[in-house]
């Protein structure tokens, strides 16, 4: 079991991100960067997301054990009035020593319960067609509500990307239910 928490200080776990931001690039380019980033890169991209925390426009999720960071969650809400309902998952990325255990089913009953106190009712996320975030997000209901086919560039080869969507609560309620049977914890009621 992890320890999460929704830090207010980035610059607190900076490296932390800037060690999984670079991981990922070995990791199947899950975080968007198929070679390692450089100093600026990594920069850019704490900067990014400390921007978005301090702006209330972003919710930064840490899970913790103890052998330090083991998972991390950008989530972006929307300032907008007629869009307030909607958020987009926008990084997610666990350590591969804690992936094949329940940590992935932590982070979403973690995202899920912050986008509902924020009153998001729908969640979004874009990946690469056939990536493990794909798969992994599609095993959890996401569906896809678009498609394009020159989504990303790697080496000269383009990806088709998949926009999809899943419903907060019915997502929490999956979770609960994959959580109960994954433990063998008899429904409440």
């Amino acid at each position: 079991m992890l320890n999460w928490h929704w830090p207010d200080d980035v610059r607190a776990v900076e490296k932390d991100l800037a060690r999984m931001l670079a991981a990922s690039a070995a990791d199947d380019g899950i975080l968007g960067y198929a070679e390692a980033p450089s100093d600026a890169q990594l920069e850019g991209f704490v900067s990014g997301v400390e921007r978005l925390v301090a702006e209330g426009a972003g919710h930064l999720l840490i899970g913790e054990d103890a052998a330090g960071v083991a998972a991390m969650c950008l989530m972006k809400t929307n300032s907008m009035p007629n869009c307030r309902h909607l958020a987009e998952v926008m990084k997610a990325y666990l350590d591969p020593r804690v992936r094949g255990t329940s940590a992935v089913y932590q982070l979403v009953t973690q995202v899920c319960e912050r986008a509902a106190g924020a009153g998001v009712e729908t969640l979004v996320i874009d990946v690469r067609e056939g990536s493990k975030a794909h798969r992994v997000w599609s095993r959890f209901g996401f569906t896809s509500y678009g498609v394009l086919d020159d989504y990303a560039r790697v080496d000269g080869v383009s990806y088709r990307g998949h926009y999809m969507r899943h419903g907060v609560r019915e997502l929490a309620a999956s979770v609960a239910d994959r959580t109960r049977e994954r433990t063998g914890t008899p429904p409440k009621g």
